[in-house]
């Protein structure tokens, strides 16, 4: 499992999700919920490689979960290791993740 140094800045999401492709959905967070939605629903970001994604990001405690549009239940999350290999969950866990700094 990949090691992080903590959550980025929530700005600093939004900012690069939106730069990235993602349709950003802030409507409960504005409301007062801890959560946002990151929506990729026509696979058009390309760390996607074409496939339709819904994130589901807390932004308290940093956990995500990754829904695709077929699933009832996440297909992924911040804990997904078995993904560490693939391009479209590093993305992800470089958007939200500020990387370990070196020694």
């Amino acid at each position: 499992m990949k090691r992080f140094n903590g959550n980025k800045n929530l700005d600093d999401i939004i900012s690069n999700a939106k730069t990235e492709g993602w349709e950003v959905d802030t409507q409960r967070f504005d409301s007062g919920s801890d959560w946002i939605y990151l929506r990729d629903m026509n696979g058009q970001v390309e760390s996607n490689e074409g496939a339709p994604r819904q994130i589901a990001y807390n932004t308290v405690n940093g956990h995500f979960f990754v829904y695709e549009p077929i699933s009832d239940e996440p297909v992924a999350s911040h804990m997904s290791d078995e993904f560490d290999d693939k391009v479209w969950y590093n993305s992800l866990l470089n958007l939200i993740y500020e990387p370990l700094k070196s020694k």
